[in-house]
């Protein structure tokens, strides 16, 4: 055995783990002659492939554990009483839903009345409004979204535009009164539909509404960065494809790249919105700040468990509204934590507990809807004690 004292040791004792480097400084190390050698030649090539210090990215992993999250997320859950009124517990928008898809918007909008939600409306075109009418009168649905099959192919611009303005205007009505809105769940690629929503989210923005993208939502968005672009109260949410087509838009190379520092880039190139990368766990970061979402979750991935997810991370982020009017300072929030990213984790972790409760029963079979029966127990589970 030798002492010896390393030159350059806070670049040769890194602790690697599966998505971060974290430094610890050593003065000296008790090692035997094979370790010299590994800590030398570990140095070296530290050396030859680090980047330049102004071309680091700088992050924050934040390291808080499992439990801790849950505790920060479980503090901000609203506490059932008597003395709520209507609306108090979130009220929450779906802007999503064509002829094609009405499933989509079905899961997201009833999702947030199953995890605690107070009141759930869908926005959506008329081909679809009946149909997602007919899967639960809990919802309150709007067939205020155009579909340009519902008129002629050779529709005068002058026409067009009126239909643009009667569409928003009528949504615009409503949208003031939501606390969160999801955005993309069953939109479809409707022209006419696209051109609304891209109107929507413009009104949302210059008037600082919370929104949660997903689906056909992060295909609009995607296709124009600027609408989103720097919005701090915006949470993308996407899969793997569109986790891809939004790293290429925005000219990140996903080669050669671990999960975090694909998931931390992407989020610093968009300057402002939270992105949730959906996975095996699930990756939350604004560019700055990055916390996972590990616990729950099934072997399963059924069609609809992203929109159940997109429904109760928006559920969530109401409550964090509301609890957010009461802190009135940011730095309060538990954790230190930012309030859409812990909106997302607390949404995420929910989604995960019921996935996980359902697949216990139905393993290979396991559907959305079996996921949506399973929330009710998963919100009793983690937050019970608010009941």
């Amino acid at each position: 055995m030798h002492r010896i004292s390393v030159f350059d040791m806070q670049h040769i004792s890194y602790r690697l783990t599966p998505h971060i480097l974290t430094p610890r400084p050593l003065a000296s190390l008790l090692l035997t002659r094979r370790d010299c050698l590994s800590a030398l030649q570990a140095a070296v090539t530290f050396r030859h492939t680090r980047k330049p210090a102004q071309q680091q990215a700088v992050s924050t992993m934040a390291h808080h554990s499992q439990e801790d999250l849950g505790k920060f997320s479980y503090e901000v859950v609203p506490q059932l009483s008597s003395e709520l009124s209507k609306g108090m517990s979130g009220k929450v928008a779906t802007i999503g839903g064509c002829r094609e898809y009405t499933g989509a918007p079905y899961f997201a909008s009833i999702t947030c009345l199953r995890v605690g939600a107070d009141l759930s409306h869908c926005f959506c075109t008329s081909g679809a409004a009946t149909v997602i009418k007919s899967y639960s009168p809990e919802l309150i649905v709007h067939p205020y979204l155009p579909d340009s099959t519902d008129y002629d192919d050779d529709l005068a611009e002058g026409k067009k535009q009126k239909i643009y303005d009667k569409s928003l205007g009528a949504i615009k009505h409503w949208l003031e009164r939501f606390d969160t809105i999801i955005i993309g769940p069953g939109l479809g690629r409707d022209e006419m539909v696209h051109h609304v929503v891209v109107e929507a989210i413009k009104w949302m923005r210059e008037n600082n509404k919370h929104m949660v993208l997903d689906a056909d939502g992060l295909y609009i968005v995607t296709k124009n960065l600027d609408l989103i672009k720097g919005y701090k109260n915006a949470i993308l949410t996407p899969n793997k494809a569109e986790f891809g087509r939004l790293a290429k838009q925005l000219d990140v190379d996903l080669e050669d790249k671990d999960r975090q520092d694909q998931l931390e880039q992407i989020a610093k190139k968009l300057e402002g919105p939270l992105v949730v990368q959906k996975g095996a766990k699930d990756g939350i970061s604004d560019g700055t700040t990055t916390i996972y979402c590990e616990g729950g979750g099934s072997k399963r991935r059924a069609g609809g468990q992203g929109d159940v997810m997109t429904g109760a991370i928006a559920t969530h982020l109401a409550w964090i509204l509301t609890y957010q009017e009461r802190a009135n300072d940011p730095s309060k929030f538990p954790g230190g934590l930012p309030p859409l990213m812990l909106a997302a984790w607390g949404g995420c972790h929910i989604a995960r507990v019921a996935a996980e409760l359902s697949f216990a029963i139905h393993k290979r079979s396991m559907v959305a809807g079996d996921v949506i029966d399973k929330l009710g127990e998963a919100v009793d589970k983690l937050y019970g004690s608010k009941t």
